[in-house]
């Protein structure tokens, strides 16, 4: 019986129910698939046909820690899906510049390193933007992301710049749509399925998180949509399992706010459909199918 290693986190240590549902599909095809906490001790990954990466929410809090576990996986050959280089590349924010650079539509994003913190009054009033979005390079789940109405305002919060000390960081066009529009998940698996997911976010915020209020639909995303998100998975599928293209609508332009590689929600407690799909797309990837 071949055995996949379901990577996760402490908090997610039994998995979500629906990956709990992943593991018993798999059992039914005679595949054994456990949960491995990635922080804690536990058999050797090498005693895995494959790892899969799921639920390692959090590991923006650790980052270091991961990068050498997923540098590990590299040096040792380990089947990792997705790959540790896309996962690498995946966990700074970054990988969106090469996006930007091939031509994709991309938010407006300015790329910054700690040396530009105290000249981004200037940078800022450069852009021509009115209102800005900041996140670290490194973050996950709105992590130390704020809204920025007033730069020079902003500049003087002492316990924000604190938290930018030392670090890259983003410094992005606010698209107002997300508010009423909402923000579009695109899911796409390497067997060809694929879905959407609408997020929208509590009246009078921009987060669209469950934790902050958000609400999630199962909604098919207009044609245009769906289009521009695969042209941008296109640029990654031929070496993944999975992956989610995040994004908003405006001006009939969806641009993309993220592409998740490492440990995407696939809200397949809204969308239950996709779990075939998805455990056909795994066990194709543990056969070596492509």
């Amino acid at each position: 019986m071949k055995s996949i290693g379901i990577i996760t986190s402490k908090e997610q240590a039994e998995l979500l129910e629906y990956d709990r549902d992943i593991v018993k599909l798999l059992s039914q095809k005679n595949i054994n698939a456990e949960p491995i906490v990635w922080e804690e001790p536990h058999k050797p990954w090498e005693s895995f046909d494959m790892l899969l990466m799921r639920t390692a929410w959090g590991y923006h809090l650790k980052h270091e820690d991961f990068r050498k576990l997923l540098e590990y996986f590299a040096e040792n050959n380990l089947k990792v899906w997705n790959p540790t280089s896309i996962m690498l590349e995946n966990m700074h924010k970054f990988y969106l510049k090469t996006l930007m650079e091939a031509g994709f539509d991309v938010i407006p994003t300015m790329f910054l390193e700690p040396n530009d913190f105290k000249n981004i009054e200037d940078i800022a009033e450069n852009t021509g933007w009115e209102k800005f979005v900041i996140k670290p390079a490194i973050s996950a789940s709105a992590f130390d992301t704020y809204i920025i109405n007033d730069i020079n305002s902003f500049c003087k919060d002492g316990e924000i710049l604190e938290r930018f000390t030392g670090k890259q960081f983003l410094l992005q066009k606010y698209i107002p749509e997300i508010e009423t529009e909402g923000e579009w998940s695109i899911f796409f698996f390497s067997n060809s399925y694929k879905y959407s997911i609408l997020k929208v976010p509590q009246k009078g915020d921009y987060r669209v998180q469950i934790e902050y209020g958000g609400k999630y639909y199962s909604e098919h995303a207009p044609d245009f949509v769906f289009e521009s998100a695969k042209i941008i998975a296109d640029f990654y599928m031929d070496n993944c399992l999975y992956l989610r293209v995040d994004g908003v609508v405006s001006n009939n332009i969806f641009y993309v706010m993220e592409v998740e590689m490492i440990e995407p929600d696939l809200y397949m407690n809204i969308v239950p459909e996709a779990k075939e799909p998805f455990v056909d797309a795994i066990v194709q990837k543990l056969n070596g199918i492509h």
